[in-house]
């Protein structure tokens, strides 16, 4: 009976180690795409404008600054038809969890709000946030509408 109690106290510890490892937050789930739509729909903020899927260097220099985001797996930008407009919704799916951290850095270095948008911003009109292997970004001057579809990302599965 002592075996077994001891046993069982040893096991507890890596149960408990194990439950919080795989409960740990993961990140909305779909492509860039339908997790963008997930988000405005949580957020109640109409979308204000078309998805575009960033898959090209190209892309990824006009939408992201620069093509040195290796690990990108997959990427939806939604910008309003009109430049004059102040708005653009970023999501971004990176390979691993490990990488998040890496885009994020790179985004900081790389994102230009008066280049993409073409209008003045600063960067406190600029989030970034990240859920799992999700970042998420939003160069939004309407505090009321960036705030909410910042909670929306925290919100969605």
């Amino acid at each position: 009976m002592k075996k077994l109690t001891a046993f069982l106290l040893m096991l507890i510890p890596v149960t408990v180690a194990l439950i919080g490892c795989s409960s740990e937050e993961g990140g909305p789930t779909g492509t860039a795409a339908e997790i963008a739509d997930k988000i405005f729909e949580e957020s109640g903020v109409d979308p204000f404008g078309m998805s575009d899927v960033i898959d090209t260097d190209d892309k990824l220099t006009y939408y992201l600054g620069s093509t040195n985001y290796s690990s990108v797996s997959d990427a939806a930008v939604v910008l309003p038809m009109i430049s004059l407009d102040t708005r653009a919704l970023y999501v971004i799916k990176a390979e691993n969890g490990a990488s998040v951290d890496d885009i994020r850095t790179q985004l900081d270095e790389d994102i230009d709000p008066q280049r993409l948008i073409c209008v003045s911003f600063t960067m406190e009109d600029v989030v970034i946030e990240s859920r799992g292997d999700v970042i998420f970004m939003t160069i939004n001057s309407n505090v009321e509408q960036r705030d909410a579809l910042v909670t929306a990302f925290a919100a969605i599965q």
